[in-house]
């Protein structure tokens, strides 16, 4: 069976979330960071020279400082505000490092953006501010938390958070234009196309047909009804589990729905609960009397009579048999149309973020050719895969 695509999630750069915006104040714009007089090679010397007894400061600090965006400092404070609570759950160094790293880019990215955005004259109103933050609040209140709580777990000040959502709304609606979509400010001017053709569609489902294969599959329902096996006699316990399956297939063939008759009596923990029983296989998959049972009968046939294996009673209803096929344009046409879209939108974003990059000033210069190593890189996995 090929992969859904529906599934795709969203792109994050069109809802991002509130707590992956950086959130320090801005610090002025500065066209040299060197001439702040502390680039970050003499503040490790001169720190290591401060230090009592020859040691190293300490490299966790959270005013350590990692980079500056167009004058404006990054500190390991930032990263904690991003991935604090996921940084004290872990023990591996490593597991740690790919964290900090991967939120250090983050930031970085959001600073190029936001620093560009401001360059243009993209700000928010007040009111702008008040929505988001009772926005976000509500979010939280649903899945059972409070905007205290989010604040306090990351040692966060009100004041941190109003300035990270302020950022979050402004480099939002930057590359809401940037990409030539609704919902951005009319100061930015598109920087990449997003547009997919119909000719695109009808040549990714040309160059895909594996994707759009489908085996020869069938899909059936299956109830256990195991055997207690903790009972006094095991003959007395099976002969009670094959008059339980024995009446569960009468009550269906009674006309009784599927859903509810296993729900009653289908394993707190089996495996297929969540949905209710149902089982997509293709040939070889499965034990010859399943398989045989499923290709074999017609949608909604039940079992003559429970299938013993063992000590567990198994009720069957088939739900049909497929034949292999490739789908056809017509029925794809959508579901590629939608994929598509999120996935120019995408390179579309790595070519804005790239561009942007190339103009700002990053220090040191190797924390800027690593995130271009890492957005170069997304953006050839991306080609590689939708040959665009």
């Amino acid at each position: 069976m090929r992969p859904d695509l529906r599934a795709l999630p969203l792109l994050l750069f069109l809802a991002a979330p509130l707590g992956a915006c950086s959130s320090s104040a801005p610090e002025g714009q500065i066209s040299d960071p060197e001439r702040m007089g502390r680039p970050l090679e003499m503040e490790a010397a001169e720190a290591a020279r401060a230090a009592p007894d020859g040691r190293r400061p300490d490299e966790n600090s959270s005013s350590r400082v990692l980079a500056y965006v167009d004058g404006a400092v990054v500190t390991y404070r930032d990263v904690l505000l991003r991935q604090g609570p996921t940084l004290a759950r872990l023990e591996d160094p490593r597991q740690r490092a790919a964290v900090e790293e991967g939120a250090l880019f983050d930031i970085l990215m959001d600073r190029i953006v936001y620093s560009a955005a401001v360059q243009l004259g993209v700000d928010v109103t007040r009111d702008d501010l008040d929505e988001e933050r009772a926005k976000r609040a509500r979010e939280l209140q649903k899945n059972g938390g409070t905007l205290e709580a989010y604040l306090a777990e990351r040692s966060m000040s009100r004041q941190e958070f109003d300035e990270m959502t302020r950022r979050s709304i402004i480099t939002r609606r930057f590359m809401y234009s940037a990409l030539g979509l609704t919902g951005g400010d009319p100061r930015v001017r598109p920087m990449a196309d997003v547009f997919v053709s119909p000719s695109d569609v009808r040549a990714y489902w040309e160059g895909h047909p594996d994707q759009f294969h489908e085996k020869e599959h069938a899909l059936f329902r299956m109830l256990v009804i195991p055997t207690d096996l903790a009972a006094p006699s095991r003959q007395a316990a099976v002969e009670a589990a094959r008059a339980k399956a024995e009446a569960a297939l009468a009550r269906l063939r009674a006309g009784e729905d599927w859903v509810p008759v296993y729900r009653e009596l289908a394993a707190p923990d089996a495996e297929a609960r969540a949905q209710d029983g149902l089982l997509d296989i293709e040939r070889g998959q499965r034990a010859e009397l399943f398989e045989s049972f499923a290709f074999g009968h017609e949608r909604g046939a039940l079992v003559e009579h429970p299938v013993q294996v063992g000590t567990s009673f198994y009720i069957l209803r088939a739900e049909g048999h497929f034949e292999a096929r490739t789908r056809p344009f017509e029925e794809v046409q959508e579901d590629i149309q939608r994929e598509l879209n999120q996935v120019r939108r995408l390179l579309a974003r790595l070519e804005v973020e790239l561009k942007l990059l190339e103009r700002a000033s990053i220090r040191p210069p190797r924390v800027a050719d690593s995130l271009r190593a890492t957005l170069e890189s997304e953006r050839r996995k991306v080609l590689d895969e939708y040959g665009f």
